[in-house]
């Protein structure tokens, strides 16, 4: 990651105290997060200001994860956003089916916050080298 950069985090999980929780674990140092409750609030708030990295939950009313995942992955001016799954569904089936709509990661509730900051920060390393490298 580099240095003296703000990186913009954006959650979306329909529990919302869950979502401020892991807002104000990454609203601090290097990162800026901004908690949305919904899909739909998601793709909106994507359009008004680009983030870095999203960690999306997949059980959520109205439009779940996976919908949203598919929604960004195909639009070709968003499809680069790297996404984290973060969801209590842990079968082989829904892990596979996030890396398949295009996930870079997926985690498992409950969260480990210290171990979502490390797995968030090598995937923006990542990215630094891809696009920078």
């Amino acid at each position: 990651m580099k240095k003296n950069k703000i990186y913009k985090i954006l959650v979306v999980d329909d529990d919302h105290t869950l979502a401020d929780l892991v807002q104000i674990h990454f609203d601090e140092g290097c990162f800026h997060a901004k908690a949305c409750y919904s899909g739909k609030d998601a793709l909106l708030e994507i359009e008004k200001e680009r983030p870095d990295l999203i960690i999306l939950d997949v059980v959520m009313p109205r439009m779940d994860g996976w919908e949203v995942l598919q929604t960004i992955k195909s639009n070709l001016t968003y499809a680069s956003i790297p996404i984290i799954m973060c969801t209590a569904k842990d079968s082989v089936g829904d892990v596979e089916k996030s890396f398949y709509y295009g996930a870079q990661a997926y985690i498992i509730k409950p969260i480990e916050f210290k171990k979502l900051r490390k797995k968030v920060a090598s995937i923006l390393d990542i990215e630094e080298l891809l696009n920078n490298g």
